[in-house]
């Protein structure tokens, strides 16, 4: 089977969108031939021979006029020789390539986490064949199209690791530096934790902003550093690629993820994957932690600090397995990569 996958960006060192190199390689390896129209290309080294990139060219420069060229050229080219085409995330790309879709009769699957409803997004739900997402919390308009499948976690990259013996504590947050992220809120965190626990506490704060508010609330983040005397405690690292990340999820005793979006962070489960303990304010993870007998979800009846410390005293090889299992079973990559492949 061939098939055409439309996506941002493919660049394994890439902070944000490093992930989707992995998708790429994970979807080759159930096909004969994988095509790729990306917006952007990076670093691409170690793909297979089977995957062929195209890139609308915005690495050399931003250019609408001749991106949209170099998409019709490569969508007329391309269409035909396929058997069917996979839009992954941003709407446009489906709304743009269905018309070719339409012509040569070819299947088009769309997938789209993301809670934002608009019209690009009903007007993709009206043009695709079927839409993939995660949950229900994950795609909010109603349609009979909606697939739901699950997160792809690389778990071979993303790999359960011993943690070794150390007389910190480690908390980590990786996202985009955003005040919907609450990392202030991590930050009042360390400072009450040091006033309970007797051992030097680390968090390492990974991420970039990416809107102009997001700048100033990375500004106002590191003078409350200053502030609260956490210079010590606190440590900005920017941006990552994806291939950096595990070794942060395997260094670090707990991953913070205080965002509200209502959905599965994959993030967490890139964090759980390597064996990591979570503490989580989202509140779709209620449930799997319930199931899994780990109290780690944070609600307004909950302090950070008491279940931060309840979360080391249950901490064991055990209780981290568990963890790592879970996404094996509900999120692997390979699982997900061949259910795309047999929609088709």
């Amino acid at each position: 089977m061939k098939l055409l996958m439309i996506t941002r960006k493919i660049d394994s060192k890439d902070g944000l969108a490093g992930f989707t190199y992995n998708w790429v390689k994970k979807l080759a390896q159930n096909l004969d031939k994988l095509y790729v129209i990306c917006l952007e290309k990076g670093d691409v080294s170690g793909l297979a021979a089977n995957i062929e990139i195209y890139s609308l060219g915005k690495e050399n420069g931003k250019n609408r006029f001749k991106e949209f060229f170099n998409f019709c050229k490569f969508a007329t080219r391309l269409v035909p020789k396929v058997d069917g085409v996979f839009s992954h995330q941003n709407p446009e790309y489906g709304i743009f390539i269905a018309p070719w879709c339409k012509i040569f009769s070819k299947k088009l699957i769309a997938w789209y986490v993301h809670k934002r409803v608009g019209l690009k997004l009903k007007i993709l739900n009206f043009l695709v064949d079927h839409v993939v997402s995660v949950s229900k919390e994950s795609f909010r308009l109603q349609s009979k199209k909606l697939i739901l499948l699950h997160h792809g976690i690389d778990t071979d990259l993303f790999s359960f690791v011993d943690k070794q013996e150390h007389n910190e504590l480690r908390l980590l947050s990786i996202s985009r530096i955003s005040a919907t992220k609450q990392i202030d809120k991590m930050l009042d965190l360390v400072v009450e934790l040091k006033q309970k626990i007797d051992k030097k506490i680390i968090l390492k704060i990974v991420g970039e902003p990416s809107l102009a508010e997001d700048v100033k609330y990375l500004d106002t983040l590191k003078q409350r550093v200053k502030h609260l005397d956490l210079i010590d405690n606190v440590e900005f690292l920017g941006s990552k690629s994806n291939n950096e990340t595990p070794g942060l999820y395997q260094w670090a005793d707990i991953f913070l993820n205080f965002s509200q979006t209502g959905s599965i962070d994959k993030t967490v489960l890139e964090a759980m994957s390597c064996g990591t303990l979570v503490l989580v304010s989202n509140e779709a993870f209620a449930p799997i932690f319930t199931k899994l007998n780990i109290d780690c979800y944070l609600n307004s009846d909950k302090s950070a600090v008491d279940l931060v410390i309840g979360l080391l005293n249950k901490n064991s090889k055990t209780l981290r397995l568990s963890l790592r299992n879970y996404v094996l079973h509900n999120h692997d990559l390979d699982h997900l990569a061949r259910k795309i492949v047999n929609l088709y």
